[in-house]
């Protein structure tokens, strides 16, 4: 069976950031974090059969790190299919307090991620791969203005407390 357009665009996106982006940002300090950024509702399209997931077989879930509780995915799926439409992509800076209760001042910076059982918080970026090195200062650069933002919030403490808790359960 051969591969679709929508797979081979997701696949040719994948493959710049794989050999590119990540080994970039793994140098400014991002790592793989154990938690998946989570299938959301907004994954899903309604068609006539149905609910039909947007992302392909080949879609990967690897979400990136630097503090808590800000975490970085690659959307690949998500995008139209036109000519050079494998040079961009969407970051989303997700963080990761399932329910958290936004301050006010940041809705609208971020966005609900709706999952089957509540939402987490995203800013969702589109992104050029046509210069991978610019792509890597947009992305750190982003994630440095949010985390920043979320740290004058207290954000960022409730994440380390929240994150030191499910390490003592473990």
């Amino acid at each position: 069976m051969g591969l679709g357009l929508k797979e081979r665009i997701e696949l040719m996106r994948q493959g710049i950031i794989h050999r590119y982006i990540v080994p970039s940002l793994e140098m400014r300090g991002f790592i793989v974090a154990e938690w998946k950024r989570p299938v959301s509702l907004e994954d899903m399209i309604l068609r006539d059969e149905g609910w039909i997931p947007q992302y392909t077989p080949y879609t990967t879930w690897e979400t990136y790190k630097r503090d808590a509780p800000l975490y970085l995915y690659f959307n690949t799926f998500y995008g139209d299919v036109y000519e050079r439409a494998y040079r961009h992509c969407f970051v989303e800076y997700i963080i990761n307090l399932h329910n958290y209760p936004l301050p006010p001042k940041l809705l609208g910076i971020f966005t609900r991620l709706n999952v089957e059982n509540g939402y987490y918080w995203k800013h969702r970026v589109a992104i050029d791969l046509t210069y991978p090195d610019n792509a890597v200062t947009e992305i750190d650069s982003k994630y440095d203005e949010l985390t920043l933002l979320l740290s004058r919030e207290g954000i960022v403490e409730a994440g380390e407390s929240e994150s030191q808790e499910d390490d003592e359960e473990k």
